[in-house]
Order: structure tokens, then C-alpha cells, then sequence
């Protein structure tokens, strides 16, 4: 290993610490007040964190860029040095991305504690023991599941770090490709992508257990720790949060688009205008329509294709779960699909734990493998000159990002769609299957009809993920085909101007509206969970 390589992955390590560091803390605080105390209008405050989960790094990167970079508008106001820039700015972006993340994971992790658990240790002990010896140590699988993801999805990502000059090796790996040369992969790299592919498989395990296997999922609304005298401070604590979080970011991209620059005779003079920002909005998406068309054509594709397959592997994971189950629990009246009766337990566990493996590691590798380096493999894939029709679909379809898109979308409709699957009565499905009805039979008439809520919701959530990605479809487009996400990241190597605040803005309007979109196929789906017999 040389210097170089050394020093990338020295930064790599760097960065990605560095941001776990410091959200997974500030995340694992917002998801007991959100999801566990009594804070007033924590429900106002959580809808906010959802909704800064959908919108992607690059639009992230560029609002912060616009009020306190180069050429940022507090910047320039105060003739000073741009308070981001280098590392500082690469981690401080990248920190506010991962507590939204670390603030849902860990707050589903500490929801799905029993209520009757927190309740019988009440009577034992004061609040603030339960919490910490029954909810926050329950919920540490969670709070391990946000720390993987924060590092993986930290060190497999380009868009910051090619924006502040950051050398890690995703962002060499790009750097090499957008030049026009193809950089080799090193074996240590593929040593790392297996070993990150380990963990996030012991992670994606830990996901699928905030699923109980032997009892459906509780609709009970939680324990609810009072906060007492300190309610009012956190509540202006985590307002002032919100505000650094979202308002301040959005309001510096409001600046530019309606920014107003007059030469006088004292010098220049700066302003804001109303009807310039509208305008620039208004006009923002139409300028950029062939742009938008092929982003929801690629992005639509993928997510729809991640849905019906999603469900697929989600339907498979559940019955591996009630085999390991009943296999485990020598339970021999639960019907044990595709198991052979003659066969000894030993052998029958050590099959379903080794197919439950599999189940995992696929997943894992896909949230494992940075952008550039996916982007690479499909490029090696399809770029052969001596098959024609390979080299003619890389060249002149969209197959090349529909894929990268497809494979980074699919990880994350089929952990929605697994718990939409799990939240089915397994009663329901035994009294099927003792009726003659084999998996496919369930899959189709129990399976998918009682799905749907989470279809929509795991689309929402595909789509809002295949149009915020970067780092693998920008080197796989083919010629004449432009994404949103690639314009508005060549374009901020430029200065965030109104132009491409006024895009920026438009974008944020259509993520908020998928957000909104997944809200209600989420809230129908809660819906059907209580109406479901427990």
C-alpha cells in the first residue's frame, strides 16, 4: 500500500469517524424526544426531520454552499473568509445529512420497546433508570444499525467531498473517471468493501429485528417520558435546532434566487426581491424540463422495478424467519415451507441460517459499495466492445443508470416493505397454509393485497432515493442524457447563483411532495395495522 493510498484511505477514515462521531449523539437525543417524551409539537418537529431524510446530499451541500461558501451570500456580506470550506465545511455538511437518518433509526428502535416492559420497570424505579436500563439499552441494535449507516453511506459518497477538495478514495475514484481514465481497483479495497459488507449485514439483521418473530407488531402507542420542569428548554433547544437544520439552509437559497445587485456610486449594493425569487422558481423546472423528464423516467423505472422484487425477497426473508423459528423452538406443528420432514432439525437450521446469511450479505453489499466503484462494475459490465448489443445498450439506453439506480434503491424499499410484510398476522397465514395453500398462493392472495400501503410507501421512498443519487449514475449516463442531480452538481463548482437556486428551491418542493406522497401511504398503512386482528 503506498502513501497515496494510505492517506486517501486516512481521510476516508477521517471523515466518515469524524461525522458518526457527532450525529450519532445529537440523532439518538432527537429520537427519544420525538419518538419518546412528552415534548409539545414533537410531532411538527419529527415531520420536519422525515422530511430532510428525503431531500439528497447535493441539494443539502448546495443550500449551505449558497449562505456560507465562497460565494455565499453571508460571505460576501461579511468580506470575510467562507466559514465552510475543507474539512471543516466536508464534515459540518455531512453531519447535518446523518442526524436526520441517526434520528429515525434510533427512534424506531426505541418504539419498538415493549410498553409492558417500560411499565413494569416503572413500578420498580424512577423514569430516568427505565430509560436508560430498559429503553435505551433495548434500542441499542438501533442505535448500532444508524452508526453503520452513517459510516457506509459517509465514506461511499463523492458529492461534498469533490465540492471542498477532500480527497477520499470514492472521490479519487471519480476524479480518475471524469478525466477520462480508468483507475484501477486495489485488493484492499474489495478486503473493505467485504468487511463494511459484514457489518452492515449484522446491521440489516439487527433492522430486521425491530420486527418481533414470534409476535406481531404492537399498534400500542408508547410510554411517553415526562419531561417535566425541562420541557419548555428542550423544547427551545430543539427549535433552535430545527432552525439551524432546515430554515437557515433554505432561507440562504431563498437569498440567492431573489438576490438584486445595484452598482452605485458607494459601491455595490445588495437586496432582496420577491418577485425575482418566484420568478427564478417558476421558470426554474421548465428551463430545466428535459433534465426533470429524464430524472423521473430513470429514477421512476428503478423505483418501481425495487418495489415487486423488494416484496419478493421481503416474502422470502419472512418465511426464512418463521423456519429459523420454528427450527430453533423444535416446533414441528408450524408449517415449515420447502422443508423436508425427514431431514434432522441440526441440518434444517444450519440450511435456513445459511439462506437467512444470504438474505443479508446481498443487501450489504449493495449499501457496502461506494457510488464511483458501483458505477465502475456496471461500466466493466456493459462496456465490451466485442458483444455489439451490450456495447449498444451502454451506449445508447438507459440501462447503465437505471441500474445503479435500481441497485441502490432496492436495499431500502425492501426494508420498508419487509416490515410491511412482518406486520401481517402470522395466524392468517398458518390458517392459509393448513387450508393446502403453499408460499406462492399466500404470497399472491395474502401477501400482496394486504401490501399495498407499503408498496406505496416503499416507491416513495425508492424514488425520493433513485433521484437524489450521484456518485454512481453521474459515470454511467450515456451521451445526451443529464439527470437533475448531475446539473446541479456540475453547476456548484461554479458558485451557487440564483439560477441554480431557483432549481435547487423547485427540487425541494418536488421531494417535499413525495415526502408528503410516502406520509399518507404510511399513514394508510397504520391504518390497516390496527385493523388487523391481534
Amino acid at each position: 500500500m503506498d502513501f497515496r493510498t494510505l492517506t486517501l484511505l486516512e481521510n476516508t477514515l477521517l471523515l466518515s469517524g469524524s461525522v458518526c462521531a457527532l450525529s450519532v449523539p445529537v440523532g439518538v437525543l432527537l429520537g427519544w424526544l420525538f419518538f419518546r417524551s412528552n415534548l409539545p409539537g414533537r410531532k411538527i418537529g419529527l415531520a420536519v426531520v422525515v422530511g430532510m431524510v428525503f431531500v439528497p446530499l447535493y441539494l443539502q451541500a448546495a443550500a449551505w454552499e449558497a449562505g456560507f461558501g465562497l460565494q455565499g451570500w453571508f460571505t460576501l456580506a461579511t468580506e470575510g473568509a467562507a466559514l465552510l470550506n475543507g474539512w471543516r465545511g466536508a464534515i459540518w455538511i455531512h453531519t447535518l445529512a446523518a442526524i436526520p437518518w441517526v434520528t429515525v433509526i434510533a427512534g424506531l428502535g426505541m418504539r419498538r420497546i415493549e410498553r409492558e416492559l417500560e411499565e413494569q420497570a416503572l413500578l420498580d424505579g424512577p423514569a430516568r433508570k427505565v430509560f436508560f436500563h430498559v429503553t435505551l439499552r433495548g434500542s441499542l441494535p438501533a442505535v448500532g444499525l444508524a452508526a453503520l449507516w452513517v459510516v457506509v453511506t459517509t465514506a461511499g459518497e463523492m458529492t461534498v467531498t469533490d465540492l471542498f477538495m477532500i480527497r477520499t478514495y470514492a472521490e479519487e475514484v471519480y476524479t480518475q473517471m471524469a478525466v477520462g481514465q480508468e483507475p484501477g481497483i486495489p485488493t484492499w479495497t474489495w478486503v473493505g468493501i467485504a468487511a463494511a459488507a459484514v457489518l452492515i449485514a449484522v446491521g440489516w439483521n439487527l433492522a430486521v429485528g425491530f420486527a418481533p418473530r414470534r409476535r406481531p407488531l404492537t399498534v400500542r402507542q408508547p410510554f411517553l417520558y415526562p419531561l417535566g420542569k425541562w420541557k419548555w428548554f428542550w423544547l427551545v433547544a430543539v427549535v433552535g435546532f430545527l432552525i439551524l437544520l432546515a430554515v437557515v439552509p433554505l432561507e440562504s437559497l431563498f437569498y440567492k434566487a431573489g438576490l438584486l445587485v445595484e452598482q452605485t456610486a458607494t459601491g455595490r449594493v445588495r437586496s432582496f426581491s420577491p418577485a425575482k425569487c418566484l420568478r427564478i422558481i417558476g421558470t426554474a423546472l421548465v428551463q430545466n424540463r428535459r433534465e426533470l423528464g429524464w430524472s423521473l423516467l430513470i429514477g421512476g423505472l428503478a423505483a418501481a422495478a425495487s418495489v415487486p422484487i423488494g416484496l419478493g425477497l421481503a416474502w422470502w426473508g419472512r418465511c426464512l424467519t418463521v423456519r429459523l423459528t420454528a427450527v430453533s423452538h423444535s416446533v414441528t406443528d408450524q408449517p415449515l415451507v420447502g422443508a423436508r420432514r425427514g431431514f434432522p432439525w441440526g441440518w434444517r437450521k444450519l440450511w435456513f441460517n445459511f439462506q437467512f446469511a444470504i438474505f443479508n450479505l446481498q443487501f450489504a453489499i449493495l449499501l457496502a459499495i461506494p457510488g464511483p466503484i458501483l458505477g465502475l462494475c456496471i461500466i466493466r459490465l456493459l462496456n465490451r466492445p466485442g458483444h455489439p448489443w451490450l456495447e449498444w445498450l451502454y451506449d445508447y439506453s438507459i440501462l447503465a443508470p437505471w441500474l445503479a439506480l435500481f441497485l441502490k434503491s432496492l436495499p431500502v424499499a425492501t426494508l420498508v416493505l419487509w416490515h410491511g410484510v412482518r406486520s401481517i398476522p402470522q395466524e392468517l397465514l398458518e390458517s392459509a397454509a393448513v387450508d393446502g395453500a403453499g408460499a406462492g398462493t399466500r404470497f399472491w392472495r395474502i401477501v400482496v393485497p394486504l401490501s399495498w400501503p407499503a408498496m406505496l410507501a416503499a416507491f416513495f421512498a425508492a424514488l425520493a432515493v433513485s433521484l437524489g443519487e450521484l456518485a454512481a449514475s453521474i459515470l454511467v449516463v450515456p451521451p445526451g442524457v443529464w439527470t437533475l442531480s448531475i446539473l446541479i452538481f456540475n453547476l456548484l463548482h461554479y458558485g451557487v447563483e440564483d439560477q441554480v437556486a431557483g432549481i435547487c428551491l423547485a427540487l425541494v418542493g418536488l421531494f417535499a411532495l413525495v415526502a408528503a406522497a410516502a406520509a399518507v401511504a404510511v399513514r394508510f398503512w397504520q391504518r390497516r395495522l390496527r385493523g388487523f386482528p391481534r
